[in-house]
């Protein structure tokens, strides 16, 4: 996620057309759909060993449509065109305005468990879970183009429609990924110790369909989702295999993958910048040599590492200094959005 967003706003124009940067570009495309397949999985893995709290309201069910809420808020604050809401209201209808209602990957996130959550509310059966789940999964690539086309949904207020159609990641097809890592977290959390061969059987399945589907040259948008998800599963499996090297990892890297929100809003703003700071795209553009580009890369690991590890430490350590931090800089970015006139 970090090479990829480094790569694109920063690489030199020029450099653009090299073999290896096409070949990147290719392989890009499963950056977006591991990181929801991930959040699925971790939604699974946090959810069911804990079902009868999230399935009544209770303290923990608020707390957590409170943190989904606030990923869905964090994705609307990231594409914010203006650092007041008069201004931005004055934007309605402009090429801003649209930007930022145009639905990224966190808000796809945030609205794909949202409806995992409300499933989950329900309590049903696992093999409930398995056939709609599973072939909800499966239906949302089918009907992409359908929706895409479809009078009822273009018809639809902006705000609503741009979670369906015309987003960089909308719900039909690209939901479909965090329900896939929802599935095979829901497989690991009641089958840890013999969990491999139903995934191994799930990645080839889904690989070899897809290859069919290519072959025949039907169903574009359900192959390229069955190809990515297939790969997807194998990647995991083999993360999975390497379990007892990542526990011998430094406790810092550890930590720079459980506060991934973090590391994706932190490398975001330095890259590309937002409402309160300019990016670098901003002060350098595409200048970049590939050795200037990984010199900066190092840099950027190595300084959201640290960030994560104090916020993490911080968190588990003194939790109300914590809290009272989050909060002041929550009210403090309101109430200065909702006063400032421009």
């Amino acid at each position: 996620m970090i090479h990829g967003h480094s790569l694109d706003g920063l690489l030199d124009a020029g450099l653009r057309s090299s073999a290896f940067f096409i070949n990147w570009t290719h392989v890009r495309g499963y950056t977006a759909p591991l990181f929801l397949f991930a959040a699925g999985f971790a939604f699974a893995v946090a959810t069911l060993p804990y079902v009868k709290e999230y399935s009544v309201f209770s303290r923990e069910l608020r707390r957590r449509i409170q943190r989904l809420f606030y990923v869905i808020f964090i994705g609307y604050f990231l594409h914010l065109p203006f650092f007041s809401l008069r201004k931005t209201i004055l934007s309605i209808g402009t090429s801003a305005w649209d930007d930022l209602l145009r639905v990224d990957i966190l808000r796809c996130i945030g609205a794909s468990a949202l409806f995992l959550q409300a499933w989950q509310f329900l309590r049903p059966k696992r093999e409930v879970t398995w056939v709609v789940i599973g072939l909800l999964t499966l239906a949302l690539p089918i009907l992409t183009l359908c929706v895409n086309n479809s009078e009822l949904v273009l018809g639809l207020p902006t705000f609503i429609r741009y979670y369906f159609v015309n987003s960089n990641f909308p719900l039909f097809y690209y939901s479909s990924f965090l329900f896939l890592g929802f599935l095979l977290g829901h497989l690991f959390s009641e089958k840890k110790d013999r969990w491999l061969p139903y995934a191994l059987i799930i990645a080839l399945a889904l690989i070899v369909i897809a290859q069919i589907f290519s072959q025949a040259g039907i169903a574009t948008s359900l192959r390229s989702f069955m190809n990515k998800g297939g790969v997807i599963v194998l990647f995991t499996v083999l993360l999975e295999r390497g379990e007892v090297l990542w526990r011998r990892m430094p406790s810092a890297v550890k930590y720079f993958g459980r506060e991934s929100l973090v590391v994706y809003v932190v490398h975001l703003m330095i890259v590309y910048g937002s409402v309160l700071n300019k990016g670098l795209v901003s002060h350098w553009g595409q200048i970049l040599s590939y050795r200037e580009l990984y010199l900066f890369m190092i840099w950027l690991m190595a300084a959201i590492v640290l960030v994560t590890y104090v916020w993490h430490k911080l968190k588990r350590e003194h939790a109300p200094v914590a809290n009272w931090l989050r909060n002041t800089l929550f009210w403090s970015l309101l109430v200065l959005f909702l006063l400032r006139p421009y």
